[in-house]
């Protein structure tokens, strides 16, 4: 790896640095709730798009049925959703500002704020790493450490094309898997695809005849709970956790810990 390459590397890492700051930064901007075109219900969705809180209006029943609030809450969901991906791209935008390129300083609180004192803390030495690097790739690192590191990086690099197969082979049917969550009595039930996509919502119909409308709204935001839960079991997630594309990325998600594995830092 020349020199050249290697202050490459580093601008393209300092540029995906920022680009993801600010993606931190507008994943956490506010959004308005998500209503019905009945304006019956609405829903509260967080910064992952999960339902975290659900609204039905007390007169509810003088604008719809029960098939109807079922589309309603559908529906609600879908407008919260967009309105978030709405209030992201907004946020983006205006962070960036005019110049992409141009790195924002760590948001307090963000996780890459702190990257430089704790590199410092635990001896980390960006500088070193580069030079590691470069004696990896020319040969000057000793030869029982480089062959070290080098197969490390190559079991790294077969976990991850034998985890694409095995994921792939079993996407699909993940994918078109169907999820249920319930209330704790069952008065909701919530379906999903593999993939976190809704697909229904339905109601007892003789518990909601009598529901008072505060109770509805509690008890359909506990079957989307119900619901993530059971994606988050059995979905895509879980797919690639399983995989050896899971094992890559647990050994990619801690970079110290990989650099000593690959006796890159001493």
């Amino acid at each position: 790896m020349s020199y050249g390459r290697a202050d490459d590397l580093r601008q393209l890492t300092e540029e995906g640095e920022g680009l993801l700051r600010s993606a931190h930064v507008a994943a956490r901007a506010a959004a308005t709730p998500g209503v019905d075109e009945s304006g019956a219900v609405t829903v509260t969705v967080d910064t992952e798009g999960r339902v975290v809180a659900v609204t039905v209006v007390p007169e509810w029943r003088n604008r719809l049925d029960a098939e109807g609030l079922s589309v309603a809450v559908v529906a609600a969901v879908q407008d919260a959703l967009l309105r978030r991906l709405g209030a992201w791209g907004q946020s983006y935008s205006e962070e960036q500002g005019p110049d992409p390129g141009q790195k924002s300083a760590p948001p307090a609180g963000d996780p890459g704020a702190d990257r430089s004192a704790v590199a410092q803390h635990i001896g980390f030495d960006p500088d070193g790493l580069q030079q590691r690097l470069h004696e990896i790739a020319s040969g000057q690192m000793p030869e029982r450490h480089r062959v070290a590191a080098l197969t490390r990086l190559l079991e790294i690099v077969e976990a991850i094309e034998r985890g694409i197969d095995e994921v792939s082979s079993g996407l699909q049917a993940t994918l078109g898997a169907t999820h249920t969550g319930h209330s704790p009595h069952r008065e909701v039930t919530v379906t999903m695809t593999g993939g976190g996509e809704l697909t229904g919502v339905r109601f007892d119909r003789a518990w909601l005849r009598r529901a008072h409308d505060a109770n509805i709204g509690r008890q359909v935001a506990a079957a989307f709970r119900a619901a993530y839960d059971e994606v988050a079991a059995h979905g895509v997630d879980q797919l690639v956790a399983n995989s050896s594309l899971g094992e890559a990325r647990r050994a990619l998600q801690d970079p110290f810990e990989l650099a000593r594995s690959m006796r890159i830092i001493r």
